[in-house]
């Protein structure tokens, strides 16, 4: 029992000596919980449009009372579907105002079809209360139609995720491990040596773990049924830029965290929150406006949506993508740099 106690008092005390670690670890499953319970229990603030200028239904009211919809009220049709072309908005309801004809058309983008699936969900559930008394018939339609499947929708989204966890945990795990057996430690006290190994280790990562991804993609579209699109070059391209934000990124946070088990820890969790708010399971058309900004301030959104870009043919900005993940990579290569400097120092 004393042995018991003394090793329980020893790890309590590393523990407590060990803040970033419980800050992290917290704020991490703090974020889990959010994103991942958010996007499994449905979106809840969806921007809906409503073009009912003569108030002809209660729409507006019950799908307010619905808490899953935030309404934006339009006068003018036209303004409402380019809001929509443009994503302000995820769909539309558009009342005939013809007193005769008493219908409501629901209008998606249509090139993403979990948000049919959430806005059908949302609608049914507003119709079908009991206390409501509003008998609409329904005609569902869509600006672009397309012919992927929703297997293809979420492919893209999970190959950008695969992307961050085959560079991260390789250059982090290889990274660490030859820092604490002191393989770099040489290296980089050598004349040139501190670049060279940064140059060294994000190439060979970027190229190894972007063979894996293809590999893994070519052997599997085939038996799982989704496409690859026409546009291998473009596919290519952005696997190894992608590649090469997260291993640089990996790379700082390796330097960062120093310890195996605090980095594996970390990107761990994140990486599943940033699956969660990304794109990659539901839309962030259909998140609230805090999940959308916190997902837009990482790359893994960036990388989902030049992949579904490449993959799918659905309007992408690649020149911001690409643009949004070279700065990341410049950040994490810049954070490794300056703290391998100064650690070269104390050597």
């Amino acid at each position: 029992m004393h042995q018991i106690l003394a090793i329980i008092k020893k790890d309590i005390l590393q523990w407590m000596r060990r803040p970033l670690y419980f800050i992290s670890s917290t704020l991490l499953a703090i974020l889990i919980i959010t994103c991942v319970g958010n996007t499994l229990t449905g979106s809840n603030s969806i921007s809906f449009g409503l073009y009912d200028p003569e108030k002809l239904s209660q729409l507006a009211r019950y799908l307010g009372e619905s808490h899953r919809f935030q309404v934006h009220t339009y006068g003018d049709l036209n303004t409402a579907k380019k809001d929509l072309s443009d994503h302000k908005i995820v769909a539309l309801a558009n009342v005939s105002q013809d007193p005769l004809e008493d219908q409501v058309q629901i209008v998606t983008d249509g090139r993403n079809p979990m948000i049919d699936q959430q806005i059908s969900a949302g609608i049914l559930n507003v119709l079908t209360k009991k206390d409501k008394e509003l008998n609409l018939p329904l005609q569902s339609v869509t600006l672009f139609p397309v012919t992927f499947s929703l297997r293809d929708y979420i492919t893209p989204g999970l190959a950008a995720y695969l992307c961050y966890v085959l560079a991260s945990m390789n250059l982090g795990f290889s990274w660490i491990y030859e820092w604490m057996e002191k393989t770099y430690r040489q290296i980089i006290l050598a004349p040139n040596g501190l670049r060279a190994a940064i140059i060294a280790k994000t190439f060979t990562v970027t190229v190894e773990a972007s063979i894996v991804l293809w590999l893994s993609l070519c052997l599997t579209a085939p038996v799982a049924g989704f496409t690859l699109g026409n546009n291998l070059l473009g596919l290519a391209g952005f696997t190894l830029l992608s590649m090469f934000c997260y291993t640089c990124v990996g790379l700082g946070a390796a330097c960062l965290l120093k310890t195996i088990r605090i980095y594996t820890m970390t990107v761990s969790i994140l990486g599943v929150a940033l699956m969660f708010m990304s794109g990659v399971v539901i839309p962030t058309d259909a998140m609230p406006l805090w999940e959308q900004a916190g997902a837009k301030a990482f790359p893994m959104y960036y990388s989902a949506d030049a992949f579904k870009g490449v993959m799918l043919g659905t309007p992408a900005d690649y020149a911001h993508d690409a643009l949004l993940l070279v700065c990341w990579a410049c950040l994490g290569l810049a954070t490794a740099t300056i703290l391998l400097t100064k650690r070269k120092a104390t050597l």
